[in-house]
């Protein structure tokens, strides 16, 4: 069972790797700004963080089983901090991106690793809630991380120290995180971990045989689809209503707090009601959702969805995370999160483009069409589960 030392350290570093994720974006427009670069550049980069992170994830089952839940944590930490730090200094557009892409390239490792430790380690009945708190509190990290990081490196006053200094001070706060880190915890034994965790070290792709875990991955990829973009096209489907501009900052803080309550809340729902029902209610919810949202063309309606979609959009997560591993052994936890984290990790790549390519064609209310559809499309392999 979960010690509450270890519960607050994974806590704390969810906090600080989920702060850098989101600041990171933010820091790359002033490099941008200060490198001359155009808004391609950043486009490119950020999608070629994704793009690593998802590979990345793969090895997380090589990872833990080679060094261990702390230490691969550690080395995660020191990666993001080495990647800030180096940012600092770096001389043009390309090399700042090279450094981003490095601090941001574990990012998908540490949620799979923690998800995995926290499964394992925790009782059937109250995963749901030690999943949603802790997909809840990676949130406290984001907004002052992000917040600061675009207050300081804004240069509105002389003595604040720019998007340099930014990467600066987070980078080597980073790193010495994971310096405590390293001399904290003692190195596991080999063959500890080698006899806990079954398999190779490479994520078994051969379990998607399993005709279970197959139609919970599939709902998996679904709610990727439908949900992980919702709030990312929202500025161009605004416009295309023709609303003011301000309209999206009142959006972003509805949903922004309808995220934390509701990851917060869906977890114990899970417990109480299990899995799949508050999956089906979630994605039935979320498809109505976005339906109105095509149609909506006031703010009051517009900030009520906002507050209702960050509910069932990131209150899902802990429910997908709980309900992907419920058709195997918690000893594969590992080989299922590593699995999950590269499918969405592939859909957030291919649904930008796509979702584009629609608004450009069509109109960005045909994009919206589709993921509700995609969010009705994903319980039918909940109802095709054996009871």
């Amino acid at each position: 069972m979960l010690s509450r030392a270890r519960i607050l350290l994974l806590n704390g570093y969810h906090v600080l790797i989920d702060g850098l994720f989101d600041a990171a974006p933010i820091l790359l427009t002033f490099a941008a700004l200060a490198f001359g670069a155009g808004e391609e550049a950043v486009g490119i980069i950020v999608s070629l963080c994704t793009a690593v992170g998802t590979v990345a994830g793969l090895g997380t089952v090589f990872l833990s089983r080679t060094l261990g839940f702390v230490r691969t944590l550690g080395l995660v930490t020191v990666a993001s901090g080495a990647g800030y730090c180096a940012a600092a200094f770096s001389g043009g557009m390309v090399s700042a991106g090279a450094c981003f892409v490095l601090a941001l390239a574990g990012f998908a490792v540490f949620h799979n690793i923690a998800f995995s430790y926290l499964t394992q380690n925790t009782e059937r009945r109250r995963v749901g809630r030690v999943l949603s708190d802790f997909t809840a509190i990676g949130d406290i990290g984001r907004i002052p991380f992000a917040s600061l990081a675009a207050f300081a490196a804004g240069g509105a006053y002389t003595w604040l120290p720019g998007w340099r200094g930014v990467c600066f001070i987070y980078g080597a706060a980073t790193l010495a995180a994971a310096l405590w880190l390293f001399f904290r915890f003692p190195r596991e034994a080999p063959a500890a971990r080698a006899s806990a965790r079954p398999g190779g070290s490479f994520p078994a792709f051969a379990l998607l045989k399993d005709r279970e875990l197959f139609l919970v991955m599939l709902a998996n990829v679904l709610n990727a689809f439908s949900a992980e973009r919702v709030f990312t096209f929202l500025p161009l489907l605004l416009i295309a209503k023709g609303m003011d501009p301000d309209v999206i900052a009142s959006f972003a803080l509805g949903f922004s707090l309808g995220s934390f309550f509701g990851k917060v809340a869906c977890g114990r729902f899970v417990d109480r009601f299990g899995t799949r029902r508050v999956f089906v209610a979630a994605q039935m919810l979320l498809t109505v959702l976005l339906c109105v949202l095509i149609a909506a063309d006031s703010l009051a309606g517009i900030i009520g969805i906002a507050l209702l979609l960050g509910i069932v959009t990131k209150g899902a997560v802990p429910v997908i995370q709980a309900i992907i591993t419920e058709p195997v052994d918690p000893a594969r936890c590992d080989d299922v999160f590593s699995i999950s984290s590269f499918l969405r990790g592939v859909i957030n790549t291919v649904t930008p483009l796509l979702f584009g390519f629609m608004a450009s064609a069509w109109g960005m209310q045909t994009g919206y069409a589709l993921m509700a559809a995609g969010a009705f499309a994903s319980v039918i392999p909940v109802f095709l589960l054996r009871r």
